[in-house]
């Protein structure tokens, strides 16, 4: 037996001539695991997926925007007449029973937003409850009386300021009075009876006084929607002389023809807030929540809020436009 042949029957691995191992190479390894997205490749894919979700953050942001903007031209031009109608209907009732009890105020300081007449231009067919205070919030209401000046029927110039263009435009009609047209105004002391005597604007010189010892002054914006001034018209006491005396209640600015009320500035930031809060709030319960029951929570919530925020916006335009 050779050599060879004792060491494959020993079981000793065989050697080639020159003594090293015979061998059918090193082990075979498995297949190779899959190599990883390269770092570069990663990078590169976050610009873009920045860029889609601004670009979606931006076109959310103006469509709710515009929305919003939408919405606050339907308050105005046609929930507010709803509203001021509304508000004429209770001051109505108000003032009828006041006025049935004899308990309507006619002197000193009387509280603003209180009923204090009624006025009736009957060829124009205008019939409006006048509430004390002239700020724009006020006037949402229906036609306002100057605080500083007396009550329509009692001796000097009474004021009354009303809306041209919003809420019911309860002043609109102004601009076709002509002279001799008679005016009627009940308060609490009696029914006065006034001729109209002179139509003008802000702009134009105020003419001479006439001698009449009670007059009743109206004023508007003009024009009703973009005002620049305001229209104004005079007319003359042709019934009996009411007595009472004017307390010289100093007036704010916001309670001056054509001016906004500034004190809104801080209810409308805060509705927004609120705005914000709930279309956050609103947001997270859609993604983490069923979505019916969100929105069926959220959205009087929400009409709640943009109510509040539309009528607060509208204090900041001027109270006669």
């Amino acid at each position: 037996m050779t050599a060879t042949q004792e060491r494959a029957v020993s079981g000793r691995p065989a050697t080639d001539l020159a003594g090293a191992p015979s061998a059918a190479g090193p082990p075979a390894r498995g297949p190779a695991s899959p190599a990883g997205p390269e770092p570069g490749a990663a990078r590169a894919t976050r610009p873009a997926s920045t860029g889609v979700t601004t670009a979606k953050a931006v076109a959310t942001s103006v469509l709710l925007a515009g929305a919003l903007i939408l919405g606050f031209g339907a308050y105005l031009v046609v929930l507010s007449p709803v509203q001021q109608a509304r508000a004429q209907e209770n001051l109505y009732q108000q003032l009828n029973g006041e006025l049935g009890l004899a308990v309507t105020p006619v002197a000193g300081v009387i509280p603003v937003g209180t009923p204090v007449a009624l006025l009736e231009i009957p060829r124009l067919g205008v019939a409006q409850v006048v509430v004390e205070g002239t700020s724009s919030g006020v006037l949402m209401a229906g036609p306002g009386h100057r605080r500083d000046t007396p009550l329509p029927g009692q001796a000097g110039a009474a004021v009354l300021l009303g809306r041209s263009g919003l809420f019911g435009a309860p002043f609109s009609p102004l601009g076709d009075l002509r002279r001799g047209d008679v005016i009627v105004v009940t308060t609490g002391q009696a029914r006065s009876t006034f001729a109209v005597v002179s139509r003008r604007d802000s702009t134009q010189a105020i003419p001479p006084p006439n001698g009449a010892a009670a007059s009743l002054v109206l004023s508007t914006a003009s024009p009703p929607l973009a005002p620049d001034r305001s229209l104004i018209v005079t007319a003359v006491l042709t019934s009996e002389l009411l007595p009472g005396r004017v307390d010289r209640t100093a007036i704010t600015e916001a309670e001056r023809s054509l001016t906004p009320d500034s004190g809104a500035a801080l209810p409308v930031m805060l509705w927004t807030q609120a705005l914000v809060g709930l279309v956050v709030a609103t947001s997270w319960a859609y993604l983490r929540w069923l979505r019916w029951p969100a929105y069926l929570i959220s959205t009087p919530i929400l009409l709640a809020i943009l109510w509040n925020l539309y009528e607060n916006v509208a204090k900041l335009l001027p109270n006669t436009m």
